[in-house]
């Protein structure tokens, strides 16, 4: 007998040094054990649909941010007005030079000089030195009177040179350059320039 309670106390005292008993005292409520706080959840890995639908919003962001800079190029276009049309054959007077155009001798001042030379010339001497002036006159005066009639028929001609809207220079020549000086706006039409 003596070893059975010898037996029981070893066993009493095993136990209470590994802690409390896990069966309740007669007349106490059954203790439950503490409850197991839940782990928190960890995060999902994101599903291929909800790849899919982020890949989708971000192309309708970029969308949204194209249209709206082509809306804001559209407007700024239309509120600039389209440059003018270039005129191919307006332009602005560079410069004016007049030209002399030597005359033409035709028979009039040839036999007109011919004649007054003639006259001019048989008034000087006698006989036939008489003769001989007058042949000099004749001469003399017709070359004179070609001179003459060359000088009478010349003319001024002026040379217009013209700077191209389109680019470029032209020059023409006109008769007359009445109306028209250097940085004139001008409209140029074969050989014949007017102002505008």
């Amino acid at each position: 007998m003596f070893k059975k309670v010898l037996v029981s106390f070893s066993l009493a005292a095993a136990l209470a040094a590994c802690g409390p008993s896990q069966q309740p005292a007669p007349g106490e409520p059954a203790q439950q054990p503490p409850a197991a706080v839940a782990p928190a959840p960890a995060p999902a890995a994101p599903s291929a649909a909800d790849q899919e639908l982020a890949k989708l919003k971000a192309e309708n962001r970029k969308l949204e941010r194209e249209q709206k800079q082509l809306a804001a190029a559209q407007a700024q276009a239309a509120a600039t007005p389209p440059p003018a049309p270039v005129c191919q054959d307006c332009g602005v007077i560079a410069s004016i030079t007049p030209v002399k155009k030597a005359g033409e001798a035709g028979w009039a001042g040839t036999l007109g000089g011919a004649a007054a030379g003639g006259l001019a010339g048989n008034q000087f001497g006698k006989g036939k030195g008489k003769t001989a002036m007058t042949v000099v006159g004749v001469l003399g005066g017709a070359l004179a009177g070609r001179e003459v009639e060359k000088q009478v028929t010349s003319s001024t001609a002026y040379q217009v040179v013209v700077n191209m809207e389109a680019g470029g220079q032209r020059s023409v020549t006109v008769a007359s350059a009445e109306g028209l000086a250097q940085g004139t706006r001008v409209h140029v039409n074969g050989n014949s320039v007017q102002p505008y």
